[in-house]
């Protein structure tokens, strides 16, 4: 009796995985991928990041205080170690300010710097916020993928500021959750890799990813893996999005 319960179970799993994969890939690349960075980015939230830079022989630890809406708008300050503390970075669309307590000066990025590596590390400004999936590439939906996984392949727009040539996510046909990101250099070599290992579920039908390991597939033992922390869910403040935040901070 037993045995037949949980072959019944399984069963029922693999009819609702199909049924969701179907659903899925009746969805419009475009709406699919609508949700996939939806999923990304999270929610409106304050949280803890941890990023560990891994190189041959060496390793780096970051603690950052973020601020998101969870749609293209971030303030991140950097809390250790001691020597970055006070560093600061606001993302709002296609524009980025970088806060330096040493010089006392607010810099700002070009478009094309969202593509930089973000503290020396392997995650780029595009990685942390903002919506350059959605805004900078056509998307085509792949026939065949892994079960339970649909794949997305995306191609630059005319004039879009990416160096990449393609970009190809593979999400859960039934969350929309991306699990893997693996970018491609104009030859069609992968240079980066951005694997979604750990995740929490916040709601119904919500996802926070807090383990994400970025991988550089040109560099060997070049890696960074940044965790999320200590986060508190709820609309943030429209001061924290503000290039006076950058020094003196949001919490006031």
């Amino acid at each position: 009796m037993g045995l037949n319960r949980k072959t019944n179970r399984l069963a029922t799993f693999g009819v609702l995985l199909l049924t969701a994969l179907v659903l899925a890939q009746s969805q419009a690349p475009e709406v699919l991928l609508h949700e996939a960075v939806n999923q990304l980015r999270g929610p409106a939230m304050v949280a803890t990041y941890t990023l560990t830079v891994e190189r041959p022989g060496r390793s780096k630890r970051y603690v950052l205080r973020i601020y998101t809406d969870g749609d293209r708008r971030a303030l991140i300050q950097v809390i250790e170690p001691r020597r970055e503390a006070g560093q600061a970075f606001l993302m709002l669309g296609e524009d980025i300010w970088i806060y330096n307590p040493r010089l006392g000066r607010v810099l700002r990025l070009p478009p094309s710097g969202k593509s930089d590596r973000f503290l020396g590390s392997d995650v780029s400004y595009a990685d942390l916020a903002g919506r350059d999936l959605e805004d900078d590439y056509e998307v085509r939906l792949e026939p065949a993928g892994e079960p339970g996984r649909l794949t997305l392949v995306l191609t630059p727009k005319p004039r879009a500021p990416t160096p990449w040539g393609r970009v190809v996510l593979q999400i859960e046909a039934a969350s929309k959750l991306p699990r893997r990101i693996v970018y491609y250099d104009q030859r069609g070599q992968p240079v980066k890799e951005i694997e979604m290992r750990k995740v929490a579920r916040i709601a119904e039908d919500r996802y926070l990813v807090t383990e994400t390991l970025v991988v550089d597939r040109v560099r060997e033992g070049y890696r960074t893996v940044f965790e999320v922390s200590n986060w508190r869910i709820g609309a943030v403040p429209d001061r924290c999005f503000t290039p006076t935040a950058l020094e003196r901070g949001c919490e006031r």
